[in-house]
């Protein structure tokens, strides 16, 4: 979903949704702060329910050596998630590793394809930022978006009841699910 498409739920709930208005909204005080007011929200909720992401340090070579070799970490990198380390045959081998500070060190020693898997900020939203902005936070997380800002924009309402949309946001928050697998176990043949 884009930014724009996000942008319009929220509006549609407020009832400032223009439809034929390129800005969305005939509301010039909306229209110039909406932006702005998706931006800590945007970022609060890819807190809530992380954005998952790869990237390849290290390509297999076919040579090792002693010693470590330094890699920076993704500028966008919010946690560390884990690191594996494939083989030539695609077996996960146990990397060698070291994070110190915004580098990460790996053991020469190991011939393998490393694949860094991280959380990520989102990118931050700005008053230049274009509607057709793709969100990277998951949709059922997109979904929960409006509604905090539309709390956000009626709060500078003193004639609006903006609690409605707070309580809406907190009853979907509170049911998100942020788990990335679900355990799963497989029941063997055996003796009782």
């Amino acid at each position: 979903m884009t930014l724009g498409e996000n942008k319009k739920i929220a509006l549609a709930l407020i009832e400032e949704f223009s439809p034929t208005n390129p800005l969305l909204t005939d509301d010039e005080d909306i229209s110039s702060r909406l932006n702005l007011i998706y931006s800590p929200n945007y970022q609060k909720l890819s807190q809530e329910k992380k954005i998952i992401k790869t990237k390849v340090l290290k390509e297999i070579s076919g040579t090792t050596e002693e010693g470590f070799e330094e890699y920076s970490l993704p500028s966008n990198m919010y946690q560390l998630r884990k690191v594996i380390a494939l083989d030539d045959k695609n077996i996960e081998v146990e990397p060698s590793y070291k994070v110190i500070g915004k580098k990460i060190y790996l053991n020469k020693e190991i011939d393998a394809k490393v694949i860094l898997e991280y959380f990520m900020y989102p990118s931050i939203i700005t008053t230049e930022t274009d509607n057709d902005f793709m969100l990277e936070i998951d949709q059922d997380v997109q979904m929960i978006l409006p509604y905090t800002v539309a709390d956000d924009v009626l709060k500078a309402d003193p004639s609006s009841d903006y609690k409605a949309f707070e309580s809406k946001f907190r009853q979907l928050l509170q049911d998100l699910d942020t788990r990335r697998e679900i355990p799963s176990i497989v029941i063997g043949e055996g003796v009782l």
